[in-house]
C-alpha cells in the first residue's frame, strides 16, 4: 500500500520498524547498511525485457524521484537497473510532505530537473492536464516483450495510470481497502462470513451481546479501522460509502452530480451512508477514543493482540500482519476477503450485483503508486526513463516485489493472481515464504480480482483539491457525528457547504470537465433555453414559408419519398436466393463474437463501429465464395454453402481478414478484443516484425454438413424450406443444431469443423490449412458425440487459446443457438511451465498407444489382458523414447510455429489440467 497521507507514511516506516525490530533512529539513505534489508532473489535473474535493456543507456544520467521512506527497496532497484543498462542514476530523495509539491512545482518550470516522476494515480490527470507527463500510449501498447499492459487488471489501468483514453504512468501498484477477520470468531462460531454490511452488522450485534476478552483482558471490538483525521479515515469512509453510492458502474461515480456538480451530500442515500457508518464506529476502538479517533497503526496492533474481530486496511499493512500470524498465534485462523458491500433489494437497479445479491463497489483509494515520464528532457533521458519504470514492473518478477511485505506494492497483475490457485508456482511459493497459508493464497486471488477486475469499481477523487474535499471537507463533519455533537443531516450539510465553497474556489466549470474527464463522459454542454426557443422559432418560420410558397415543391418531394421507399421495399424485400443450396450437400456455417456483450458495455460507440467491420467482412467473403447469408442475429451469421471445401475456405478466410481490419483503438485495452503476437522463434531474428496472432474482435466458428434431396422426409438431418415473409430460404433440422452447438465450443478466433466435414474435404483444402484433431464432444441437444476438429489457416497455424475447446458448466441450460447465455470453464494449458506441458503431454501419449494396443490385440491375438497390457507398456516406451518431443521444443503455452508437434490426447480423455 502506497498510501497519500501524511501520518500514513511515516507510520508505516514505524511498522518495519517495529515488526523487524530496526533501532528507532533517523532513516538511513542507503539500504544495505541495515541488518534487516532482505535481498530480491530475482535481482539477476534473466529475463526477456532485462535482456532487451542490457547496455542500453551507457552514458545516460537519469534523475529519479526517490521517496525516503521506501529507499529499503528503491536503492537496490536502482544499482541493478544501472548494472543491467549502464546508465547512471541520481536518486532526487523526496520526503512524503514535499512530494507532491516538489513534482508540481518541478513541472511548471522550463528547465525541469526530474526526469522520472513517482506519483499517485490521483496525481496523474493534473499533471498530465499541465502538460508534464509524458503520453506512453504507443510506447506500452506496441511493446510485445515489455509492459505487457493487459496483464494489468483494468481498474488498475485507468485508476494508476491514464487519463483522457491516453496512458501516461507505468503502475506499480493498486489500492483498495481489504477486510481481514478472525474466522474462529465468525464462521467457527456459526455467524455468517462477512459479505454484506447486513453480515457485518450481525457479527458485531453478536459480540455487543457476549463480550469476549482479549489476551490482556480487555472487551474485543466488533470491528477496527482509522477513524482519526490526517490518517486514512478519509479512504476508509469512502470505501465503505461506496457501495451505498454507486451500483450503475464506473461511468456513475460517487461525489459529484456530473452535470450540476452538486456534492452527494445532496443526495437523500448519503444520510444511510452516514447512519449505517456510524453504527461501525460505535462498534470500533473510537467509543474509547473520542476525542482524537484511532489510527490505522493502533487499529493493527488492536487486532494482533485479539481485540478485534474484523479489520479494515489497505493490502499492504494486511501483508505485514498475515507475515506475523504465526507469532501472533493466529496460525489458520486469519481470512481475507473484499470489503463487504450493500445487499440489493428487489426494487433496487444493481446491474453488477453479486451472485450472493450484494453490491460491491471496491474503492481506488489514492489509485495507486506509479512512475510517469517527464514529456520536456530529451529523447535519450525519456528511454531510459521509461525502461527503468518497465523495469520495476517486469512481468516475469514482479511477483517477488508484490509478494515482500516490506515494499508497500501490491498485486496488480492477472499473473500475480492466476498462478496462486497452484501453490508449487514460485509466484505461491514467494508469498508462502513470507508466511501465507494456502487458503489465503486462494483468498487473496479471490479478493484481489473482484477488486480490480470488477466494472463497478470507483475511481477516487482527481480533482484539484481533492484533498481539501475528502480529508478536511468531510473528516472533521464525520468525527462531530461520531462524536455525538451532529446529526447525520447536520454532518451532511456541513459537508455540502464545504465543498461547494472548494468548488467556487478552483470554478466550477473547471471542476465540471476534471471530473467528468475522470468518468469518461463526454464535454458539458449548457441547457440555454432561449437559444433553442429561438431555433425553434427560425424553424416554424422556415416551415410556413416552405408550405405558402412552394407546395407544388413539396408534393413531387413526397411523391419521389413514396417512390424511392417502394423501390427499396422492392430490392430488400426481395432476396437474392440463387446461391442458398437446395439440395445435395449443404455445409452450415455459425459465427459469433466472443464476449460482445461485455466489448458492448465497455463502448458501445467502438463497438457499433467494430460490428460495421464485422459484417462488411464477413459480407464480402460470402460474396467472393458465392454463399448464401440464411440470417444475422446480433453479431452472429448463419451462412450456407453447398461444398465443405468452400465452407472451410471461408471461414479461414474471416480469420485472417479479420485481423487485417483497421479496428477502433479502444478495442485494444479488452482481453477478448486487445493485439497479441505469435511467440517469436527462438531461430527468428529480433529485428524481424512479429507475426499477429489477434488484432480486433474475436469470432468463432462451428462447421457442419448435411444432405438433402428433394421428397426428403421431414423427419431427415436437414430441410430446406422457403420462407414466404422473408422471401428466403432457411433450414431445419439436426445439422443445423449441431453446427450452432460446435460454434458454441469454440473460442474467438477459433474455427471447429465436425468429421463429416472433413471427410468431404479435399485433398488441395486440406494441405492448404492447419487442421488438428480435437476429438469427440457432448454437444447440448445434440443426441450423439460428435468428433471435431480445429481448423486454422496457415498463416494462423500456432495461434493459441486457453484450451482446446470451450468447457460448457453442468448447471447451463440452452434454449437457441442465437440466444445462448453460457458459461464456460477454460481448460489452461497457458498457466502451466513448459516441464509441466512436456510430462503432460508424454503421459496422455503413453496412455493412448496402450489403449490402442489393447484393443488390437484383443480383436486380432485374442491374447489375455496381462500380456496385452506388458506388451503394449514395453512398445509404448520404445516409442515414445523417438517421438516425444525435447524440452527444447516446446515453448510456454504453446507451440513454436516451426514445431511440427501434434497433441490429441488431450481432449479424448477430456481432462482439466488448469
Amino acid at each position: 500500500m502506497w498510501s497519500r497521507s501524511t501520518s500514513s507514511f511515516l507510520l508505516n516506516i514505524l511498522v518495519l520498524w517495529s515488526t523487524t525490530k530496526i533501532s528507532k533512529t533517523l532513516p538511513r539513505v542507503f539500504a544495505e547498511h541495515d541488518s534487516t534489508h532482505i535481498i530480491d532473489p530475482y535481482a539477476d535473474e534473466s529475463t526477456p525485457l532485462r535482456e532487451s535493456m542490457r547496455g542500453r543507456h551507457t552514458g545516460v544520467t537519469l534523475k529519479v524521484l526517490s521517496l525516503d521512506f521506501a529507499e529499503n527497496f528503491t536503492v537496490e532497484k536502482f544499482r541493478n537497473f544501472e548494472k543491467l543498462t549502464g546508465v547512471t542514476i541520481e536518486p532526487v530523495r523526496v520526503s512524503q510532505t514535499t512530494w507532491y509539491g516538489g513534482v508540481l512545482e518541478d513541472i511548471k518550470q522550463d528547465n525541469r530537473f526530474i526526469d522520472l516522476y513517482g506519483t499517485f494515480g490521483n496525481w496523474v490527470p493534473e499533471f498530465a492536464s499541465l502538460g508534464g507527463l509524458k503520453d506512453i500510449s504507443e510506447e506500452v501498447l506496441e511493446n510485445s516483450i515489455g509492459l505487457d499492459w493487459l496483464d494489468i487488471m483494468p481498474a488498475v489501468r485507468l485508476g494508476a495510470a491514464s487519463y483522457k483514453k491516453s496512458i501516461y504512468a507505468v503502475p506499480l501498484d493498486g489500492d483498495v481497502i481489504y477486510m481481514l477477520y478472525r474466522k474462529d470468531l465468525v464462521e467457527d462460531v456459526g455467524l455468517p462470513s462477512p459479505r454484506s454490511w447486513d453480515d457485518v452488522k450481525q457479527i458485531l450485534d453478536y459480540y455487543e451481546k457476549n463480550t469476549i476478552y482479549d489476551k490482556n483482558g480487555y472487551p474485543v471490538y466488533g470491528n477496527c479501522f482509522s477513524t482519526k483525521e490526517n490518517d486514512i479515515a478519509n479512504h476508509m469512509f469512502w470505501s465503505i460509502a461506496s457501495s451505498y453510492l454507486q451500483t450503475a458502474g464506473t461511468a456513475q461515480g460517487v461525489f459529484f452530480d456530473s452535470e450540476t456538480m452538486d456534492p452527494v451530500s445532496t443526495r437523500p442515500e448519503f444520510l444511510d451512508v452516514l447512519n449505517e457508518y456510524d453504527y461501525l464506529v460505535k462498534h470500533s476502538p473510537f467509543q474509547n477514543n473520542t476525542e482524537e479517533g484511532v489510527d490505522w497503526i493502533y487499529s493493527r496492533q488492536l487486532f494482533n493482540e485479539g481485540g478485534c474481530v474484523l479489520f479494515y486496511n489497505f493490502p499492504g499493512p494486511i501483508k505485514s500482519m498475515i507475515y506475523e500470524q504465526e507469532q501472533n498465534g493466529f496460525a489458520g485462523n486469519l481470512n481475507l476477503a473484499p470489503l463487504p458491500g450493500k445487499k440489493c433489494t428487489e426494487d433496487e437497479s444493481c446491474p453488477y450485483v453479486s451472485d450472493d445479491g450484494v453490491n460491491h463497489a471496491p474503492f481506488l483509494a489514492g489509485g495507486g503508486f506509479a512512475y510517469a515520464v517527464n514529456s520536456k528532457v530529451s529523447k535519450a533521458k525519456q528511454d531510459a526513463a521509461l525502461d527503468f519504470a518497465l523495469y520495476l514492473s517486469d512481468p516475469s518478477v514482479s511477483f517477488w516485489d508484490v509478494a515482500n511485505p516490506f515494499s508497500f506494492l501490491d498485486p496488480l497483475r492477472l499473473r500475480h493472481t492466476t498462478s496462486l490457485g497452484n501453490n508449487s508456482t514460485k509466484e505461491a511459493q514467494a508469498f508462502m515464504d513470507f508466511g501465507w497459508e494456502a487458503r489465503q493464497l486462494s483468498q487473496l486471488k479471490e479478493t484481489t480480482e473482484a477488486s480490480f477486475k470488477s466494472q463497478n469499481y470507483v475511481l477516487d477523487l482527481r480533482n484539484l483539491g481533492a484533498d481539501e474535499y475528502l480529508q478536511s471537507g468531510t473528516v472533521p463533519f464525520l468525527i462531530k457525528m461520531w462524536q455525538n455533537k451532529t446529526t447525520a443531516e447536520e454532518t451532511a450539510d456541513a459537508i455540502t457547504k464545504r465543498w461547494h465553497i472548494i468548488t467556487e474556489k478552483y470554478g466550477l466549470s473547471q471542476q465540471r470537465d476534471f471530473y467528468r474527464d475522470v468518468l469518461g463522459l463526454p464535454p458539458y454542454v449548457e441547457n440555454d433555453d432561449e437559444l433553442r426557443a429561438a431555433r425553434q422559432r427560425l424553424i416554424r418560420l422556415r416551415n410556413i414559408i416552405l408550405s405558402v410558397t412552394i407546395p407544388i415543391g413539396v408534393l413531387a418531394f413526397i411523391l419521389c419519398i413514396i417512390v424511392a421507399k417502394q423501390r427499396h421495399t422492392i430490392k430488400y424485400h426481395t432476396r437474392d436466393v440463387e446461391n442458398a443450396p437446395k439440395s445435395g450437400p449443404i455445409a452450415l456455417i455459425f459465427t459469433d463474437i466472443e464476449d460482445s456483450t461485455a466489448l458492448w458495455e465497455t463502448n458501445k460507440h467502438a463497438m457499433q463501429k467494430s460490428l460495421d467491420i464485422h459484417h462488411n467482412v464477413i459480407r464480402s467473403l460470402i460474396d467472393k465464395y458465392k454463399a448464401y447469408e440464411v440470417k444475422t442475429v446480433g453479431d452472429s451469421f448463419m451462412i450456407a454453402t453447398n461444398s465443405a471445401d468452400k465452407a472451410v475456405q471461408l471461414a479461414n478466410d474471416i480469420q485472417e481478414h479479420l485481423i487485417l481490419q483497421d479496428w477502433p483503438l479502444e478495442l485494444a485495452t479488452m482481453p477478448s478484443s486487445c493485439i497479441s503476437y505469435f511467440p517469436r522463434p527462438r531461430r527468428m531474428s529480433t529485428a524481424c516484425e512479429p507475426r499477429l496472432m489477434f488484432k480486433g474482435v474475436r469470432v468463432r466458428i462451428g462447421v457442419h454438413i448435411g444432405h438433402y434431396e428433394f421428397g426428403q422426409s421431414e423427419d431427415g438431418e436437414i430441410q430446406v424450406l422457403h420462407d414466404k415473409v422473408v422471401k428466403g430460404f432457411d433450414y431445419y433440422g439436426p445439422v443445423v443444431n449441431t453446427a450452432a452447438r460446435i460454434e458454441d465450443a469454440a473460442f474467438g478466433g477459433q474455427t471447429m469443423i465436425s468429421k463429416d466435414v472433413f471427410d468431404e474435404l479435399s485433398l488441395e483444402v486440406k494441405t492448404a490449412c492447419s487442421i488438428n484433431e480435437i476429438g469427440d464432444l457432448s454437444l447440448r441437444g445434440v443426441k450423439d458425440q460428435v468428433f471435431v476438429y480445429s481448423v486454422l489457416p496457415e498463416s494462423l497455424k500456432g495461434r493459441r487459446f486457453h484450451g482446446v475447446f470451450r468447457r460448457k458448466s453442468s448447471s447451463d441450460s440452452i434454449t437457441s443457438y442465437a440466444n445462448d447465455k453460457l458459461s464456460f470453464k477454460n481448460v489452461d494449458i497457458m498457466t502451466l511451465t513448459p516441464v509441466e506441458l512436456q510430462r503432460g503431454m508424454k503421459q496422455m501419449q503413453i496412455m493412448i498407444r496402450v489403449l490402442e494396443e489393447k484393443v488390437k490385440d484383443y480383436e486380432e491375438k485374442e491374447r489375455s489382458a496381462q500380456e496385452v497390457v506388458k506388451d503394449a507398456n514395453v512398445k509404448d516406451a520404445n516409442q515414445s523414447s523417438s517421438s516425444i518431443q525435447s524440452d527444447d521444443d516446446i515453448s510456454y503455452g504453446g507451440v513454436d510455429d516451426d514445431d511440427e508437434v501434434e497433441v490429441k490426447p488431450l481432449v479424448k480423455f477430456d481432462m482439466d489440467l488448469s
